[in-house]
């Protein structure tokens, strides 16, 4: 039809002029079958180009979705070329107005940049052609479909779906549809799939930019962007038009491809860098098993161990009317994960080589992604434990309360989908969800992708639960702190400071909500049209993002002991101390039931609480907390600097555009919101999201074992492929400069050397700090001219177990040595002296329970007999008048504090002070050594996972799947050459010769 009659057609409303628009296609709704059933009927219907046999309504021609210059698209697309469902060109007519129907379709075909390339070459067959328009047709699809050239990117509209009520689909030539198998990358089809909300979001309505000047028999032009001679190049063509010498193109034929790759948008090359992921390690470290024999069916084959879903799967967008609280970071990703350089952008990542994602992704999502927030809720470790609790839990007699249990530590480690499940239970109570066991198992379920899937969920009854699986392994994602509001008293509890408030009313992952259509930030000049047309949701100001009592939601842990004595205190606590851990863990049950009608907390209530852990009230208790001196959690843990392990990058701030989105610096489109709500400004003193302490183990295996764990090595925005590098890099930096101090003083003495040691805690807690089984050791060792040891206390083997004189492991290594006539096993006491190398100065803290038996179960810590981890640098004994000038007289406050104190003999030694621990060592040299030629060296190293706490989850569930994964990962894991070489972190050193 021409231009004219379809004029003339939408004029007078005819009928002719709609049956030209086509017949719409006879296709399921996206919500109407799993996922891959859904792309198996929609992608061989755009593949086979059945909309074009439809009679679909098509643009006018190829167009550009931005200029083309030195052989470089600057589109936000390639070249492009849209069919339009009847039911789409219905609503264009109709103004744009209103919702676009269900149903509607709209079809991008795409080749390679630029336009010109396709449209002269239609015009050459025409022209060629001029009286066979089917072999014009039929030559042209030809032309594009050389080389893979033609795909397609789809926009199916269904409000059942998403918040935004599309689903965004990539299609190729084959029409494949999604494998979520190693190597994992992005889904091809997606509900609001949130690189595609990037741009789209900021459209004027429903998502979409299209308009009828674009459209073929409707007036007006196409957006025209500028394209250079560049593409003149094209080598399977005679000299002529399409193939200029390269003095008639620009810069002498020179591309800024050669310097930069064009790699946006290009589905086909990241799938090419995921496939070139290394395997996981295969062979087994010698020692590790020595030390960790495997036995009681601990050890299976690495192809059957337990693997999790792919990280792409973790895929929840926001509801279809009103938005629920929590949602997968793949929403966020779009906007918030950076661009790695031209042509796409540079924003929140720092390029250091020519091709686009050479370099650092410091965007919010790239750097969460790899921080162990981002990794919380497919922690290998983390799952072995649970295992262990629930095995120590039915050992005793008290299975019944192993659904409590893992129901609480998921407050934290799946936050998003054990908090999900409270509120959708509670708001919709006859869905018969069952809030109060959050299992481990849910955390391996998915959306199914198949009806066969499907059924069976729905024949094990898991199937109403898959979807708060996907939100549970997202671990501590976006939306869990942008969410979170200040604690608040109860009604009827007594008139708590606003310490004692969060004390009583806030620990143990039992935090407030703000409302579920806000997102809380540090910013008041934000743009939200596009957020809120994306998601339904308004970013907001709020300072508390800021706060360090934030953090403490999830970094103070007050636990049940389900074997202490309920009628008495807790060792080291007064009546009065336990009647405050009680009370908190009682506040929080019945806050959880009062808001969610939850019970799980309650059964746990009967028992004697103390603190697991204690990360922000160290911090509080501390010079870190006072002003002047103050540095919060977020000063350090989200850095405002960049500096590169090799130290060619070194950034004092960083100043960037914390989202990308469709923008007035983008190519133009039609029917884009008003510049001032979609123009996002630069910021200065940007925030990193890297989250980072010294757990490098748990990265080291998440990236080694990336299969296993369903991560993809690769970034979907920037491409960077090294975002668990940069978390370790981090890691390393921290470890060497913000972490500790040693010094060492050398004289002579004892026959040998005496060895002064002073090691000062950096940090704004105690060293090491959060979970009790991580510990730091000094390593002390003496050698000679030519480097050999003649003496060393803390050694250790590749397996990180610390050795003595003979070569072998210390008997307090596994805190499983009871010697005869002992009633406990044999462990190392804090030191003040330590003249053998079978003494050795860890920092750590030992627990045991009811049987006075080393554990490391965070419900059966009843007995305290060390706790010498490093304070904070202005900790304050409970009690003292200093203490009580800066906390005043509150008995809440009080004990809490005390779980920041030393325990054992640390807590006598005068030399070990707020900050510091100063210690001697006594070294005997062998008989005729100069002493003037030794030197000795003092070096902290950081175990996150020690030894005694691997040997304690392997042999209580060895059976369990979780813990024999740990065990294939953690025999298997490669040290060398990494900051976990021999199976410990360095953080601090120092040298001495004698003088």
């Amino acid at each position: 039809m021409t231009r004219f009659l379809a004029c003339l057609a939408f004029i007078l409303g005819s009928t002719q002029g709609v049956q030209a628009q086509g017949t719409p296609a006879n296709l399921p709704m996206p919500s109407e079958l799993p996922l891959l059933d859904y792309e198996s009927a929609l992608y061989p219907f755009i593949a086979n180009r059945d909309y074009v046999d439809l009679g679909w309504t098509p643009d006018k021609s190829w167009r550009d979705t931005g200029p083309f210059v030195l052989d470089t698209s600057y589109g936000v697309h390639p070249a492009v070329r849209i069919y339009y469902s009847p039911e789409v060109i219905d609503w264009l007519e109709g103004g744009r107005l209103g919702a676009v129907p269900d149903g509607s379709i709209v079809v991008k075909e795409m080749v390679a940049s630029p336009a010109a390339r396709y449209n002269e070459y239609r015009e050459m067959l025409e022209y060629m052609h001029p009286e066979d328009p089917a072999l014009v047709e039929a030559e042209m699809l030809k032309y594009l479909k050389k080389g893979d050239n033609l795909n397609w990117t789809v926009m199916v509209k269904d409000s059942a779906i998403s918040h935004g009520g599309w689903f965004f689909a990539s299609v190729a030539q084959d029409a494949a549809i999604d494998s979520f198998d190693a190597p994992f990358n992005p889904p091809s089809g997606q509900a609001g799939a949130g690189t595609c909300m990037r741009c789209h979001a900021s459209s004027a309505n429903e998502l979409i930019f299209s308009a009828l000047s674009n459209v073929e028999g409707y007036p007006g032009e196409p957006l025209i962007f500028n394209v250079d001679e560049s593409w003149r190049k094209l080598e399977d063509f005679p000299p002529g038009p399409f193939n200029l010498p390269k003095w008639q193109r620009p810069a002498m034929g020179a591309s800024e491809g050669e310097l930069i790759d064009d790699m946006f948008h290009n589905r086909a090359l990241l799938a090419k860098l995921n496939a070139a992921a290394p395997e996981s390690p295969i062979d087994v470290n010698p020692v590790f098993t020595e030390m960790f024999p495997a036995t009681g069916g601990i050890d299976v084959p690495p192809d059957q161990v337990l693997k999790m879903p792919s990280e792409w799967l973790d895929h929840v967008p926001s509801r279809p009317n009103d938005p629920q609280h929590f949602l997968s970071s793949d929403n966020c990703v779009g906007c918030h994960g950076g661009l790695g350089g031209p042509p796409s952008g540079t924003t929140m990542f720092l390029q250091d080589g020519p091709k686009y994602g050479d370099g650092y992704n410091i965007s919010e999502y790239g750097e969460w992604r790899w921080s162990p927030m981002g990794l919380a809720g497919r922690d290998p470790i983390f799952f072995a434990q649970l295992e262990s609790e629930f095995a120590l839990l039915e050992a005793a007699g008290n299975g019944d309360l192993a659904a409590n249990v893992g129901t609480t530590c998921l407050s934290c480690h799946g936050a998003m989908g054990q908090r999900q499940l409270q509120i959708d239970a509670h708001a919709n109570p006859d869905a018969g969800l069952n809030p109060n066991n959050f299992k481990v198992a849910y955390t391996l379920l998915h959306d199914p992708l198949t009806q066969a899937e499907q059924e069976a969920q729905e024949a094990d009854g898991t199937y109403p639960y898959h979807q708060y699986g996907n939100l549970a392994r997202e671990g501590i994602s976006c939306a869990v702190c942008h969410h979170i509001a200040p604690p608040e008293r109860a009604e009827g509890q007594p008139d708590y400071n606003k310490l004692d408030t969060y004390l009583m009313n806030g620990t143990t992952g039992v935090f407030r909500l703000n409302d579920s259509d806000k997102l809380i930030g540090p910013f008041k000049d934000v743009r939200q049209k596009p957020m809120q047309n994306a998601m339904g949701i308004t970013p907001e100001h709020d300072d508390y993002i800021k706060n360090s009592e934030l953090c403490g939601a999830c970094h103070t842990i007050n636990l049940p002991n389900v074997d202490a004595d309920p009628n008495a205190p807790l060792p080291g606590y007064t009546a009065a101390d336990q009647a405050v851990f009680n009370q908190a863990s009682v506040n929080g049950s019945e806050f959880l039931n009062s808001q969610y009608g939850v019970t799980f907390p309650e059964p746990l209530t009967k028992f004697q609480h103390s603190v697991e852990q204690a990360t922000y009230i160290e911090w509080v208790n501390s010079s870190y907390a006072d002003p002047g001196t103050a540095q919060s959690c977020q000063d350090c843990h989200m850095k405002g600097n960049f500096e590169s392990v090799d130290g060619k990058i070194k950034l004092d701030t960083i100043t960037t555009q914390i989202a990308t989105i469709q923008d007035s610096a983008m190519p133009d489109v039609e029917n884009l919101l008003p510049t001032e709500e979609i123009n996002v400004p630069f910021r200065e003193g940007y925030k990193r999201h890297n989250f980072v302490g010294l757990n490098a183990y748990m990265v080291e295996m998440m990236r080694q074992f990336s299969d296993e764990t369903g991560m993809s090595l690769t970034d979907p925005m920037t491409y960077a492929d090294n975002g668990a590098q940069l978390a370790i890099d981090t890691m390393e930096l921290q470890a060497r400069n913000e972490t500790a101090s040693v010094s060492l003083y050398l004289g002579e003495g004892d026959g040998g050397l005496v060895a002064k040691v002073a090691v000062g805690n950096k940090t704004g807690h105690r060293l090491p700090s959060g979970v009790g089984f991580r510990r730091a050791f000094l390593e002390v060792r003496a050698t000679d001219p030519g480097g050999e040891t003649l003496w060393c206390s803390g050694c250790s083997n590749a397996a990180g177990v610390i050795i003595g004189a003979d070569g072998k492991r210390l008997n307090t290594e596994f805190l499983d040595v009871v010697p005869e006539g002992a009633t406990e096993a044999l462990y190392q006491p804090h030191h003040q002296v330590i003249d053998s190398p079978d003494q050795v100065q860890i920092y750590e803290e030992l627990t045991q329970n009811a049987e006075r038996e080393f554990t490391t179960s965070f419900v059966h810590r009843v007995y305290h007999p060390k706790d010498n981890r490093l304070t904070p640098h202005g900790a304050l004994t409970p009690g003292t008048d200093a203490f009580k000038a800066k906390f005043g007289d509150s008995e809440v406050t009080a004990a809490f504090m005390k779980a920041t104190m030393p325990e054992g003999r640390a807590a006598s030694d005068p030399d070990f002070t707020p900050g510091e621990d100063q210690l001697e060592y006594r070294i005997a040299l062998p008989e005729g050594t100069d002493p003037g030629t030794v030197k000795v060296t003092a070096t902290l190293y950081s175990q996150a996972i020690p030894p005694y706490y691997l040997k304690q989850r392997f042999e209580t569930a060895p059976k369990g799947p979780a813990t024999q994964r740990l065990y294939s990962f953690a025999s298997r894991l490669k040290t060398e050459g990494t900051i976990i070489e021999g199976w410990k972190l360095k953080t601090a050193w120092a040298e001495a010769k004698l003088e």
